[in-house]
């Protein structure tokens, strides 16, 4: 009887020493993932630092100055956990003209940034300076003179216009991207070679100057007006734009006027707007 004890005693011994060496295997295991783990965090928060960049296109300006608008330098900034997109934000805020195709990542420690440079498409006069506006509606900075070649935008005032902005007017619903939407209408128009300029008004279409010497009112733009879908509103607007325009210019090649779009399916016309 006293053996039977002896040896179950022994078994349960020999288990427990087993599951002991287990777990202090177990133990060694997670203690060295965690220092590997550490040591992964450090070489990340350590190692490897941006120390400087290369940008690669066509671009006014310096690596000098690529590297002061994302902070390289100033801040401690590592080549792996370093931001991309919010990187590319602080140059197109910083460098208006400049924009960031793609930035990679080079060893031991470069930003390797694809450049573009942004062309004015737009200018707008305000406080005796021209305004300068991509097509997609960003502030590029002022001009003493009207650009050539460049689109003018009148009618509301520029709300706190900062170079490397987005464009916003005071007291209009305009945004850009509603004269993006009618700028590729027009562009698909044959009236676009006569469009002298867009005028920003209360409406969050712009309307639109056809030989300085018509405005054409398009009205308030939605997703959808009247159930049609905004572009498709808009390109039934311009082919009847274009039907009373022709009817106008062989009656009077030199009439004045706006062509009131604004409700769909209808134009009105009224003469000698100055």
């Amino acid at each position: 009887m006293a053996q039977q004890r002896r040896a179950a005693q022994h078994k349960k011994n020999k288990k427990k020493k087993k599951a002991n060496a287990s777990f202090r295997k177990l133990a060694k295991l997670i203690l060295a993932l965690a220092v590997l783990g550490g040591a992964a965090a450090l070489s990340l928060t350590v190692l490897f630092p941006v120390g400087r960049c290369v940008a690669e296109g066509e671009t006014r300006y310096t690596a000098n100055q690529f590297a002061e608008a994302m902070g390289i330098g100033e801040t401690k900034m590592n080549l792996f956990t370093a931001d991309k997109a919010a990187l590319a934000r602080k140059v197109h805020a910083a460098l208006p003209y400049a924009h960031i195709v793609k930035i990679s990542r080079r060893l031991p420690g470069t930003l390797h940034l694809a450049v573009e440079e942004r062309a004015p498409a737009f200018a707008q006069q305000q406080d005796k300076l021209y305004w300068l506006l991509t097509q997609d509606g960003r502030l590029l900075g002022t001009a003493d003179e009207m650009p050539a070649g460049l689109m003018p935008i009148t009618g509301a005032a520029l709300l706190n216009p900062v170079a490397g902005h987005m464009v916003k007017w005071k007291n209009a619903f305009t945004t850009p991207g509603d004269i993006a939407v009618l700028l590729s209408c027009l562009r698909e128009s044959s009236l676009w070679p006569d469009i002298t300029a867009l005028r920003v008004s209360t409406a969050a279409t712009p309307d639109a100057v056809y030989q300085d010497r018509i405005r054409i009112r398009f009205g308030t733009a939605s997703p959808t007006v009247s159930g049609v879908p905004q572009e498709a509103a808009l390109n039934a607007k311009l082919r009847m734009a274009e039907a009373v325009l022709a009817e106008k210019d062989e009656q009077n090649p030199l009439q004045r006027g706006i062509l009131d779009l604004s409700i769909h399916g209808n134009a009105y016309f009224t003469a000698d707007w100055s």
